[in-house]
């Protein structure tokens, strides 16, 4: 939960310049239903869309919608031909908000809410595979199913990010302001252990203020 913003974020965002309209109305969205604080920074976002540029993605899942704001940095401004978006959310609520703010990327056919539990919806999802980029940033509990099959069903050359992976520090030990369960951190750490000792992935940590790894499926 990102709370204490670092004094460069705020040079990094003055930088960047203000976000579109449609990515101010999935903060308003996330505000309302009290979980404005659990989305990426401008700076965030601007890192995954960057992500996806440099990958030349054009098939890629996102598991945990929220309110459309990362589907958003997937979708604007991107030219690559037969792109899609699958994006995953649990909570008919947070996806009924979301359908309203990626509604043209939905009817035009770039972008697909898949609504329930992502562990059952990924398993059906894998025959529209494989995939050049899968975005983890959903239920933190279920981080390692998530991140085992993006392993499984991202193309050699494709990427696996996934955000929140320091959990406020709950991964190393750190008391944090925010309670994880012992679920959440041994899944969170698990996944990181995984990351950098599968032989098949090249991975990297970026050291946003919630932490975000990066994996390049090899073969």
């Amino acid at each position: 939960m990102r709370k204490v913003r670092p004094k460069s974020y705020d040079y990094m965002e003055m930088l960047i310049g203000a976000e579109s309209s449609a990515k101010q109305a999935a903060r308003a969205a996330a505000d309302q239903l009290g979980l404005g604080l659990i989305s990426l920074s401008s700076v965030e976002s601007g890192v995954l869309r960057a992500l996806a540029d440099l990958s030349n993605a054009k098939k890629i899942v996102e598991i945990g919608t929220l309110t459309g704001l990362s589907a958003l940095a997937l979708l604007e401004g991107n030219t690559v031909a037969g792109l899609k978006v699958w994006t995953l959310e649990k909570s008919p609520e947070h996806a009924a908000a979301a359908s309203k703010i990626l509604e043209t990327f939905i009817s035009d056919g770039r972008c697909e809410i898949v609504v329930g539990d992502a562990r059952e919806k990924l398993e059906s999802l894998s025959t529209s595979g494989p995939f050049d980029l899968v975005f983890i940033d959903g239920n933190k509990a279920a981080y390692l199913d998530y991140f085992n099959w993006a392993v499984r069903n991202v193309r050699a050359g494709g990427l696996i990010v996934a955000d929140n992976v320091f959990l406020s520090g709950a991964v190393w030990g750190d008391p944090t302001e925010q309670k994880f369960n012992e679920k959440q951190i041994g899944a969170v750490r698990k996944m990181n252990e995984l990351a950098f000792s599968d032989k098949n992935l090249k991975s990297f940590f970026i050291p946003t203020e919630e932490g975000m790894l990066v994996c390049k499926k090899l073969s």
